[in-house]
């Protein structure tokens, strides 16, 4: 089983789809561009990967949160 970079299992079986990811997930834990375009390449290896998709609906939200905030 593929897992993350802490060791925890992962819910494909895709290595490009686990490596975009673990990528996405470093990019937004470091805020530095790319996350969504890692976890659309995750997405793109294996569609029924849940966790890249739920870890790119929150980077998109947190990013429009940012935006909001930074008008106010």
């Amino acid at each position: 089983m593929l897992t993350d970079r802490y060791g925890l299992p992962l819910s494909t079986t895709s290595s490009a789809a686990r490596d975009a990811y673990v990528e996405g997930c470093e990019a937004k834990l470091t805020m530095y561009p790319g996350a969504i375009e890692a976890f659309d390449r995750a997405i793109a290896a294996d569609p029924g990967f849940a966790l890249a998709h739920a870890a790119r609906r929150m980077r998109c939200w947190n990013a429009g949160t940012q935006r909001r905030h930074a008008r106010q």
